[in-house]
């Protein structure tokens, strides 16, 4: 038996390969004659991995991998060190000393190798749509969506763009059939590619373009040929083709994404000879299926670039043989499941993806091994290019000291059934179902992570007895005790309101935000936003996607709402509702709320606050000030984890929800429905949904927390410690960005970045040689403010000392004049 230790694999995204490959045993070992060996510090964790089969760049043999902090510390010669007593030994699969002895270690790029993902999620690649319409700030969302919004201001903002540190952006050169995926034509490339140039920013490319030529008309479209006949080669090859001649033109590093067709193989190599830095993937859709053997009406197989002919299939396989294909990843783009209908057998209709991101090392392994691809062909393929290309050969790719730690533990000999059973993501629709695959994945290497003192807008770190909480043993959420852990959270003395529909909703401040506002707000219904930040203007997006008349109320950031301005605004809109929020974190602005329920009341409004990153660390008593509905959430002040999220309702409030035109358009965050599943009515509870279990545990022992210190303290104690952090940063000659004292948020604390300085260096130096997080501006204030966050547990004078002391310190150290 043969066990194999791996480091994970990414997507690759970067730099062109060609020369820049490194010689990873080379590069450790001149680093280790300049260096010395691995630090350990003193009280870290040690762990020892051990295999008779350890891949490096030239070598197959036995090795000892020496782990701290989730750092390669050595690479040693198996058996040659004794370990002190009582240091962690890994075992590969946690077996006896005879499976321990007999693994394989590679290196890789990321996460596990049986999950080969995509590297988006480590590395912000941007989709470059030059023809979208939408405001660039509005469309930049976690999946990596950029719509530009005209042509001037979109080619403007690329630069600016890479320089916050998204290090390329990937194009589609025809519909994608998807909103959110526009597609970019030759003279956006031009523009862009223009602008790019000598930036080091890489483009990817989805080559397929619209063919030149008439499609056929469709016959039989449960026919996977019909399907086929629509997107030939020629759609790829004239696609690549045109990227070749960009990228020979402006020299700027193009990436070709999931090749489908052999025939543009020869244009790639042809511009590579002339010098154009072009990389290209493919993966395994395309290298273990094959055209001829997808039944009628097997729509599951649909993807694009479409899967081709055996004989395509083999050519791409003699490709990577001879170096011609760069990387082999997987190309993890299923179709959501409420958007595929398991049923159509039309593949013109279907959508496209197939879920595989769970078994990229295996697939490969299964058709590699027999054709005489080595590990080292495995690492080259699908570890160490994807890192060059990625730029993180620095810190991934190779078994050597200094690198990360991301190790899998596989049996490259055992063979396993792919069924429903084992397969981990949701969308367990897939052609690769019953396939007999080689490379049986156990285990990661245990999670490690780092110990930093979290001092940006939130989370904040969480106390000990918090931490205790989360790991208790789970309990059925309708059992009795959790049923009383919910009774007795403690939100309404938090709130400090009587008002029976008050609850946790399963989610993030965010989600008590989408909450507040989905059910209070119907299509037609007047809503004044009060602007001073980030988070109105959220609520903004929020309330007009509800169909709502939304008017805003706006103020300068770093400053607040009178009562007159709020007053003039409710007479002049007559809304049925105003938004405002009383701790505005991305200006650190807390809005005073004593009288603006009386206002609002007097003029037929009801009064919702967003008190986030406000509550338990500045005054608000919902009941006495009149406020109608508030929400808050877990990670701030409570300093829990997020998931779970305080929330209440006046009964002018609940009267609205009850008495709805229509029902709120999500069933999960319905607060009729919500009410009934906590009981907020009496005793009865009908089902709603499984909360999360533990996170209510962290909640309830956060707000026990802030009830057993006291509300009064608790503000005291979060004033004192924000007064002390301003004269601090004062004296250090920083520019406090809230100029009147009663403004400041004390739980979110900013602060001009001092001219000539960058905010990013400044956060990164901090994060590195001091392992305190501070954040950057959001918004409005991105870029032009320091934001520090004391927060509950890290609201000490101790911690205000430790930052002081490291934004001293980067002052030093960091270059100014650098802009």
């Amino acid at each position: 038996m043969a066990l194999s230790l791996c480091c994970p694999c990414r997507h690759p995204q970067m730099k062109p390969l060609g020369d820049r490959i490194l010689n990873h045993d080379k590069a450790s070992r001149e680093g280790r004659n300049e260096a010395g060996p691995g630090k350990l510090e003193v009280g870290s964790e040690v762990v020892y991995i051990r295999s008779n089969r350890v891949v490096q760049d030239h070598t197959v043999g036995p090795a000892e991998i020496v782990i701290s902090s989730g750092k390669i510390v050595d690479v040693l010669p198996k058996k040659k060190r004794d370990r002190p007593s009582g240091e962690k030994v890994y075992s590969p699969i946690g077996g006896g000393e005879r499976q321990q002895n007999c693994g394989v270690l590679l290196r890789g790029t990321g996460t596990a190798l049986r999950s080969n993902p995509y590297i988006r999620n480590s590395c912000c690649i941007l989709i470059l749509e030059l023809p979208g319409q939408a405001p660039l700030a509005a469309k930049h969302s976690t999946n990596g969506v950029l719509s530009p919004a005209s042509q001037a201001s979109r080619q403007a903002e690329l630069l600016p763009m890479l320089k916050a540190g998204i290090p390329g952006f990937q194009c589609f050169l025809m519909a994608t059939g998807v909103n959110d995926f526009a597609h970019v034509g030759l003279h956006d490339l031009h523009m862009a590619m223009n602008e790019l140039q000598d930036t080091g920013c890489v483009l990817l490319f989805h080559s397929e373009q619209e063919p030149n030529q008439p499609m056929p008309v469709p016959e039989d479209a449960t026919e996977y040929s019909t399907f086929l006949s629509s997107r030939p080669d020629t759609m790829e090859v004239e696609a690549i083709l045109m990227i070749a001649e960009l990228c020979l033109q402006y020299k700027i590093p193009c990436h070709v994404m999931n090749l489908s067709s052999a025939q543009a193989l020869p244009i790639i190599s042809d511009a590579r000879q002339k010098g154009a830095p072009i990389t290209v993937e493919t993966t395994h859709h395309y290298l273990s299926l094959a055209a001829e053997c997808i039944p009628p009406g097997g729509t599951y197989y649909k993807c694009c670039p479409p899967i081709r002919e055996k004989r395509n299939q083999d050519m791409l396989w003699a490709a990577l043989h001879e170096t011609e294909i760069d990387m082999v990843v997987s190309a993890h783009t299923p179709c959501p499941l409420n958007l595929r209908d398991p049923t159509t057998e039309d593949f013109l209709k279907a959508k496209a993806g197939i879920a595989s991101l769970q078994f990229g090392l295996p697939l490969f392994w299964t058709s590699a091994k027999s054709k005489g691809f080595s590990f080292h062909d495995l690492v080259q393929l699908m570890c160490k290019n994807p890192a060059i290309l990625s730029r993180l050969e620095d810190r991934k790719g190779s078994l050597s000291p200094g690198m990360d730690a991301d190790l899998v533990v596989w049996n490259p000999e055992a063979e396993f059934e792919l069924n429903g059973d084992v397969i981990l993501h949701k969308n367990k629709l897939t052609p690769y179902l019953g396939f007999q695959l080689c490379g049986t994945v156990f285990a990661t290497l245990p999670l490690h992570v780092p110990d930093r003192l979290l001092l940006g807008p939130g989370p904040s770190n969480c106390p000990p007895r918090i931490l205790s909480a989360s790991g208790r043993q789970l309990i059925g959420h309708i059992h009795k005790e959790m049923i009383q852990v919910r009774a007795t959270l403690g939100i309404q003395y938090a709130f400090q309101t009587k008002n029976p529909l008050t609850l946790a909703v399963s989610g993030t401040g965010h989600c008590a935000m989408e909450a507040a506002l989905l059910n209070m707000v119907e299509r037609g219904d007047k809503v004044l936003i009060a602007v001073n930040g980030f988070w109105g203007e959220r609520a903004t997006d929020i309330a007009k996607r509800l169909g709502a008349e939304v008017h805003q109320l706006v103020k300068n950031p770093g400053e607040y709402f009178t009562l007159e301005e709020i007053e003039k605004g409710l007479v002049q809109h007559a809304p049925l509702l105003l938004f405002i929020t009383h701790g505005e974190s991305s200006t650190g602005v807390v809005q005073p709320l004593d009288g603006l329920g009386e206002i609002c009341h007097r003029n037929n409004c009801l009064l919702l606050v967003d008190a986030v990153a406000s509550l338990g660390g500045a005054p608000v008593l919902m009941d006495q000030q009149g406020i109608d509905i508030l929400y808050s959430g877990s990670q701030k002040v409570l300093s829990a984890p997020p998931g779970a999220s305080p929330i209440s309702f006046s009964n002018r409030a609940r009267k609205k929800i009850y008495n709805r035109k229509t029902k709120p358009s999500s069933f999960y965050l319905d607060m009729e429905e919500l009410a009934k599943y906590w009981g907020c009515d009496d005793d009865r509870r009908i089902y709603h949904h499984t909360a999360p279990i533990n996170t209510f545990f962290c909640l309830r022992e956060g707000l026990a927390l802030l009830a057993e210190k006291g509300l009064e303290n608790s503000w005291k104690l979060h004033k004192e410690n924000s007064l002390y952090l301003c004269a601090g940063l004062q004296k250090l000659g920083l520019k406090l960005f809230v100029k009147e004292p009663e403004a400041r948020l004390p739980t979110v604390n900013t602060v001009f970045v001092p001219e000539g300085y960058d905010w990013k260096e400044i956060t990164e130096y901090i994060m590195k040689n001091h392992g305190i997080e501070v954040s950057g501006g959001l918004g409005v204030s991105a870029g032009k403010v320091l934001r520090i966050g004391l927060m509950g547990y890290n609201s000490t004078k101790f911690n205000v000392d430790r930052v002081l002391h490291a934004l001293e310190d980067a002052l030093q150290h960091c270059l100014k004049n650098k802009l």
